[in-house]
């Protein structure tokens, strides 16, 4: 696909980053992809972690993403976002597809340990430039994540680090 990359989700505990690197242990492992723009999304947000459901909830927006033939629903809350990401860090995949290791701030692993927690066996939606991407099924809390880029070369993976570092307006 010209132009976009698939993003994924992968838990990551202290114990297996010291252990797997370059490899991930698979956490989250649903792949969609997308096309990235360049941009924030209206909130000012590159990325977005939200609460989502299989079934339709007042108040929520139905997204394209679908999981097992059902669009998922995606929650007006955001409950983790780009501001806070603590480091970026390039890394490699379990299939050692070039892949960025996202580390929260202690305020960022927080609110994604809680929404890790209610989501459990629920999708959380993954929001990147404003448009949902991803919805993986939570299978554990999770404190940190990884993205894997793929389809991207290292230039514009390199790109999308430094963008969600905001080093790049």
């Amino acid at each position: 696909m010209e132009g976009g990359y698939n993003l994924r989700m992968v838990k990551i505990t202290p114990t297996s980053l010291r252990r797997l690197m370059p490899a991930v242990l698979l956490g989250l492992v649903p792949i969609l992809s997308f096309g990235c723009s360049g941009g924030k999304s209206s909130s000012g947000h590159i990325l977005e972690l939200r609460a989502g459901s299989t079934t339709e909830v007042e108040g929520w927006r139905r997204t394209d993403v679908v999981i097992g033939g059902s669009r998922v629903w995606m929650s007006p809350d955001v409950a983790v976002d780009d501001d806070m990401i603590e480091s970026v860090e390039k890394t490699l995949d379990h299939t050692g597809q070039p892949s960025l290791y996202i580390r929260l701030d202690p305020e960022g692993a927080e609110k994604l340990e809680r929404l890790s927690t209610e989501q459990l066996s629920r999708p959380i939606v993954v929001v990147v430039d404003g448009r949902p991407t991803s919805a993986p099924i939570v299978q554990s809390p999770l404190r940190s994540f990884i993205i894997t880029a793929s389809g991207l070369n290292d230039e514009e993976l390199d790109g999308l680090g430094r963008r969600l570092e905001h080093d790049e307006d």
